[in-house]
C-alpha cells in the first residue's frame, strides 16, 4: 500500500485501485479552486499509469463525502469569476463521467451540491447507510452548476431531478434507494471493505472492454437508440480486433471442457 499526501487531497495506493480522498475534514471536504486543481493532476497521474485499473473517490472524516463549494470563497466571486469556476467544475466532472478507467464514489456522509454532482459523476456509487444527499442551491437563491442539472436528470429521471433541484431537500440513503441512483447501501462501519471488494472486482477485468463498454454506456445516453446500436457494434468490433479477447474466449471454453 502507498500512501501520500497533497495540500487537499490524500491518495492511497492498493495493488490496481487508487483511492482519493478529499481532506478538508473542517469544511466538511468542501470544494475551491485548489482541489479541483489536485484532483486534476491527480486524475493525470491515474490515467497514464497503465496499472492502475480502478478509483475510489471519498471524503475524510465521519461527517461529510463533499458538502459542495466552499461557499466563503465563492460568495466573492463576481459573475465572470463565477462562471470559470462552474465550467472548471464542469470539465472535472465531464472528465471523471468520461474517465477511461471506472470510478466508484464511497460516499461515507453528506453529499451535497457539488458534492452530490461528484458522486453522480462517478461510474458507481457505494453509499453508508448514514449518507445523505441533495441539491441546496435553491435555498441560496441559485442553482447546481457543475453538471447537476444535466446529470440528476440522466441517472435519477426528470421528475425525480426536479424534486431534488427545486426543492433544494436533503435525502437520507434509504429514501434514495429508489431513486436508482445508488449502487449499494452498506453500514456505515462496512462502508470501505464493500467498496474495495467492488473496486477488486472491477480490477480483476481486463482495462480495454471496461473502457469502451463504459464508453458505449455513456453514448448510449447521449444518442438515439439506433446510433446507441451502431456505436454499440463499433466498439464490439474494435474490442474483438485486441488479443484479449481470444484469450477471453480461449479461458471460458477450456473451463467448460
Amino acid at each position: 500500500m502507498t500512501l501520500s499526501t497533497l495540500n487537499t487531497l490524500l491518495t492511497k495506493r492498493e495493488d490496481a485501485v487508487f483511492t482519493v480522498t478529499v481532506n478538508r475534514a473542517d469544511k466538511l471536504n468542501a470544494f475551491n479552486p485548489e482541489v479541483l486543481s489536485e484532483l486534476n493532476q491527480v486524475l493525470d497521474r491515474i490515467e497514464k499509469d497503465e496499472t492502475l485499473k480502478v478509483v475510489i473517490i471519498t471524503g475524510a472524516g465521519e461527517k461529510a463525502f463533499v458538502v459542495g463549494n466552499d461557499l466563503e470563497q465563492l460568495a466573492k466571486l463576481d459573475p465572470v469569476a463565477a462562471y470559470e469556476q462552474m465550467r472548471l467544475g464542469q470539465r472535472t466532472f465531464l472528465r471523471i463521467h468520461e474517465f477511461p478507467k471506472p470510478v466508484i464514489a464511497m460516499v461515507n456522509g453528506y453529499a451535497l451540491g457539488g458534492g452530490f454532482e461528484l458522486a453522480l459523476s462517478c461510474d458507481l456509487i457505494v453509499a453508508s447507510e448514514k449518507a445523505t444527499f441533495g441539491f441546496p442551491e435553491i435555498n441560496l437563491n441559485t442553482m447546481p452548476g457543475w453538471g447537476g442539472t444535466q446529470l440528476a436528470a440522466k441517472k435519477l429521471g426528470l421528475n425525480r431531478a426536479k424534486e431534488m433541484i427545486l426543492t433544494g431537500a436533503y435525502y437520507p440513503a434509504n429514501v434514495c434507494a429508489e431513486f436508482g441512483f445508488i449502487n449499494r447501501i452498506v453500514r456505515h462501519e462496512q462502508l470501505e471493505r464493500e467498496t474495495m471488494a467492488l473496486a477488486d472486482q472491477l480490477a480483476e477485468k481486463a482495462p480495454f472492454p471496461l473502457k469502451i463498454a463504459k464508453e458505449a454506456i455513456n453514448k448510449g445516453a447521449e444518442l438515439g437508440l439506433s446510433d446507441g446500436f451502431q456505436f454499440e457494434a463499433h466498439a464490439y468490433a474494435v474490442n474483438y480486433s485486441a488479443p484479449h479477447t481470444e484469450e477471453g474466449f480461449a479461458k471460458f471454453l477450456n473451463r467448460t471442457k
